[in-house]
């Protein structure tokens, strides 16, 4: 039997991929006048599931040192969490992809008040 994070990542990964193809045969479908209000609806659509999709991803990681420190310019709060990560697993937080037994929600607590 699959795991529900298991399951939750192909419903989001197969979301993205739909939505993405509906945003792309929508502004094909949008150009020609006679598809023009079918192709618009279906871009609109797919750009809500492509939305999603993303939402969904970032609420269920911690934010990438990477994107932090490129995106956002932010180098010291990406020092600081990564830092926070690291000490929160040698004090032994551990969720089961880890070999442990906490949720995410409780890791995610325990790199906060390492924080």
């Amino acid at each position: 039997m699959a795991s529900a994070k298991s399951v939750t990542g192909t419903v989001v990964d197969r979301l993205a991929r739909w939505g993405t193809a509906s945003v792309l045969v929508g502004g094909a479908l949008a150009l020609p006048r006679r598809t023009r209000a079918f192709g618009v609806q279906t871009l609109m659509w797919g750009a809500i599931d492509v939305a999603l999709a993303l939402f969904t991803r970032q609420r269920s990681e911690i934010p990438k040192k990477r994107m932090l420190r490129h995106s956002l310019g932010e180098p010291t709060a990406a020092d600081r969490i990564e830092a926070a990560v690291a000490r929160a697993i040698s004090d032994g937080a551990r969720t089961a992809d880890l070999g442990g037994t906490m949720t995410t929600a409780r890791m995610g607590d325990a790199v906060l008040a390492v924080l």
